[in-house]
Order: C-alpha cells, then sequence, then structure tokens
C-alpha cells in the first residue's frame, strides 16, 4: 500500500471518529441557551406526566362508555376553545412578557389535574364532570401553545429556532413513549387516579424552571390606542395569506388535523376491538407510535437547515397516508405497531416542518399572532376531526375510517404540494417579507382610495 493511500485513510478516519460527536452536537445544539436548557429539561419531567393523563383519560372513558364517539366527543371539548381562542392569544403574547404567561397556564393545568384525580379518588368522575374538566384544560392550552410556540426564539435564538422546535417534538414525543407506559404499569398496580395527580405534581418541574430563567432586556409592545385587538388579530391573518406558500401549507396543516391526526382518537377501539386487548395493549400503540415520531423529531433536530423543506413536506405525508390505510387492516400487534411507527414518524416529520418553516420567516412582533393561527390550525380544527373520526369509527367501523380520512387527506395534499412545486423558495429574510407585506398593504390602501374617488 503507498504512503498517500495510508495517509487519505488516516485522514479519512479521523473524520468519521468525529461524525458521532458532530451528530450529537447538531442534534443538541440548542442547549447551548440556558433558558432553553432549563425549560427542555423541566419538558422532559412534566410531559411523561402528561401523556400519563391522557392515556389514563382516554381508557378511562372507554371503560366507562366502551363507546367511541364518547372518545370523539371528550377530544372535541379539551379541543374546541383553541379554535375560538388562539389568535385572541397570539395577540396577548405579543403584548404581554411571555414567560409571565407560561407560569400562569402551566399553574393552571395542574390545579386541573389534581383536581380530576380527587374527583377520581372519590368516585365523581362522570362523563359529565371529566368532559368539564377537558374544556377548562383546552382554555388553558389555547393561551398557552401559541405562547410556548413563540416563546421558543426568546429561550434559543433565530438561528437556533428550527433546532429548538424539533428538540420540543423530541422531548414530547419521547415523553409520548415513555408515559402511556408508565401509566399502564401504574394503572395496573396502583389506580387510575395516581396518573392525574402525578401529572399535576409535573408541572412545578417547568414552573420552577420558567421563574429561573434570566433574561436581558424584554421586549413587550404595547397596540397603540388607535389600533383594536381585533384588528391586530386581522394583522396576523393578513401576513400570512400575502405569502402564497404559507397559504397553501396552512391548507395541508388544516388537512392534517381534521383527516390525519384524528387517528389517535380510535388508538383504544383499535386495541380493545381490533387486536382484543387491555389497557396494556393501548399503551404498547401509543409507545409504538411515539417511538416514530420521537425518531422523526430526532432527526430533524440533528439535519436543521440541511433538509429540504418542500420535500419534506411531501414525503412526511405520503408516508402518513400510506401507514394509515396499513393500520386499517391491522389483526395482530405486528400489524399495528409497524403502521403506528411510520404514522408517528410521517406526521410529526410534516408538523415539524411546517412549524419551522413560520418561525423562521415570521417577524418578531408577528411570530405569536402568526403562530396562533398555526395553532388554531394545527389544534383548533383537531376537534372536528376528532368528532368526524369517532362518528365514522361508530358507523362504519374503525378501519373504514382510516381508510376514508387516507383517501380525502390525499385527494387534498396531492393538488396542494403540486401547487407549492409551482411557487419560488422561501429564501427572504422576516425583515424582508414584512417590508414586501407592507408594500403589498399599501398597494391595497391605495386602490381602495382610488375606487372611492
Amino acid at each position: 500500500m503507498s504512503e498517500n493511500a495510508i495517509v487519505h485513510g488516516a485522514i479519512s478516519w479521523n473524520k468519521l471518529k468525529h461524525v458521532p460527536q458532530d451528530f450529537v452536537l447538531g442534534t443538541f445544539r440548542s442547549l447551548r441557551h440556558r433558558n432553553y436548557r432549563l425549560f427542555f429539561f423541566g419538558q422532559i419531567i412534566s410531559l411523561v406526566g402528561t401523556w400519563m393523563q391522557n392515556t389514563a383519560l382516554s381508557w378511562l372513558v372507554y371503560s366507562l362508555t366502551k363507546d367511541a364517539m364518547v372518545l370523539g366527543v371528550m377530544s372535541f371539548l379539551g379541543s374546541i376553545p383553541v379554535l375560538f381562542l388562539s389568535v385572541l392569544a397570539g395577540t396577548v403574547a405579543d403584548e404581554l412578557p411571555k414567560r409571565r404567561i407560561l407560569i400562569i397556564t402551566q399553574a393552571a393545568a395542574g390545579v386541573q389535574a389534581i383536581l380530576l384525580a380527587v374527583a377520581i379518588w372519590t368516585h365523581s368522575a362522570t362523563v359529565i364532570v371529566i368532559g368539564a374538566a377537558n374544556l377548562l384544560l383546552g382554555i388553558i392550552n389555547a393561551f398557552d401553545m401559541p405562547t410556548r410556540q413563540a416563546f421558543v426564539v426568546e429561550m434559543a435564538s433565530k438561528e437556533d429556532v428550527t433546532n429548538a422546535v424539533a428538540l420540543n417534538s423530541a422531548v414530547f414525543n419521547g415523553a409520548r413513549l415513555i408515559g402511556p407506559a408508565f401509566a399502564g404499569w401504574i394503572i395496573f398496580a396502583l389506580s387510575i387516579d395516581m396518573c392525574f395527580f402525578l401529572n399535576g405534581i409535573s408541572y412545578i418541574a417547568v414552573i420552577v424552571g420558567l421563574m429561573m430563567m434570566r433574561f436581558g432586556h424584554v421586549v413587550t409592545r404595547k397596540r397603540s390606542v388607535d389600533v383594536s385587538r381585533m384588528a391586530a388579530m386581522r394583522e396576523g391573518i393578513a401576513y400570512l395569506d400575502s405569502v402564497p406558500q404559507f397559504r397553501a401549507l396552512m391548507i395541508l396543516v388544516m388537512a392534517m388535523t381534521i383527516f390525519g391526526w384524528s387517528y389517535t382518537v380510535n388508538l383504544p377501539v383499535v386495541a380493545g376491538l381490533l387486536l382484543n386487548g387491555g389497557s396494556s395493549v393501548y399503551s404498547a400503540l401509543l409507545s409504538a407510535n411515539g417511538a416514530g415520531a420521537l425518531l422523526a423529531a430526532l432527526s430533524q433536530a440533528a439535519f436543521a437547515g440541511k433538509l429540504d423543506s418542500r420535500k419534506m413536506v411531501v414525503i412526511g405525508l405520503g408516508v402518513f397516508i400510506a401507514a394509515l390505510i396499513a393500520l386499517s387492516f391491522a389483526h395482530t400487534m405486528l400489524t399495528a405497531v409497524i403502521p403506528l411507527v411510520l404514522l408517528g414518524w410521517g406526521i410529526i416529520t410534516f408538523f415539524i416542518t411546517a412549524n419551522t418553516t413560520l418561525q423562521r420567516r415570521t417577524p418578531d412582533h408577528l411570530r405569536g399572532r402568526v403562530m396562533s393561527i398555526y395553532t388554531l390550525a394545527f389544534a383548533g380544527l383537531y376537534p372536528f376531526g376528532s368528532l368526524l373520526a369517532g362518528w365514522l369509527a361508530a358507523n362504519y367501523g374503525v378501519a373504514d375510517a382510516f381508510r376514508l380520512n387516507a383517501v380525502i387527506l390525499a385527494a387534498i395534499a396531492i393538488p396542494a404540494c403540486l401547487y407549492i412545486r409551482k411557487l419560488p423558495r422561501l429564501r427572504t429574510s422576516p425583515e424582508e417579507s414584512m417590508r414586501e407585506f407592507l408594500a403589498s398593504q399599501q398597494e391595497v390602501f391605495e386602490a381602495e382610495q382610488i375606487s372611492k374617488g
């Protein structure tokens, strides 16, 4: 072997030795920001508790009613406040310190969980009580979700926002993997009310982390006395509408929310009816779904900024639709687990791409409102998808419900993706986007003045 070949091989090996290290550092680079670290580790604890409660709640409702439609109604009650309050919450997030809002919402969610635990422990947890508790949590989340999403840039930085959003999703889906398993064990070994109690306690970790954060000068932008809150809300909507790529992306987000994401509502039915299992089987299905979602989040965090967003939207949608059809034919644990892993990967890949595309290109003073509109499309429309999923499963069976939703989603996604491919890529900065938006608004104003003579 020649000396040059040996040297070349040594250089290549030295590069390869750094690949795992570079991969890990790249995946978790947002943790270099102290404020984001505090939030990140607090979320790890809190979200495990949240998924414990979600698992226990779905199983409790299904055990009480054996009715897929009631599962859809419960999900509807927990999400409908987001539809009516999220855009309002976005204007509040743009005007008040976001950390203060999050401390209030996290404390309120913790109290809600503990009260629900007490209701179950005292045998007072009727379907009506559970529905009221879900509605209350929905109101809290309507203010928490857009504020939390817009807060990411303040905790990390604009250059790390894609990585930070992906890590948030990784924590969420890691908890989604662990939480249901813990819930299944706690329900079996202790009692179902302990899932709710432990979730309530877990919010302390997030609140402590938020209180320990340190910021320089916190910029808040009060509305002008001449601008109503409704006008402030309309400004965010007008900005999104001014960018064709954003319009098409929001259509896809709404379609995925209504016809795609709602598959989770019927997972207790899959466990109990298709697989003839109990709470442990349901927990296993949720964990498999969470494993795929976690894999998607970590891959997005590792390759943030290197993946083509338009391709990832198409790939995420395609994998999700194919997996949803495959799940409709599942009759064994293996044939259910594999599609659920792919469903988790596809939906999280899609939503992370959509979220970070908006975050990177939205001006700072509009971020709360833009993300509130995204939250409305992402979570506010979810109750309608939940009701539809529950109704279809109750009337036609869960398998046909999955197939029909997959066909409808494909019918919307294919033309929307083809339309996006014809548009130029989004290369402008948030500031340039804002200048273009203001220019377009000025043209509209001048046209209106001319028409009025």
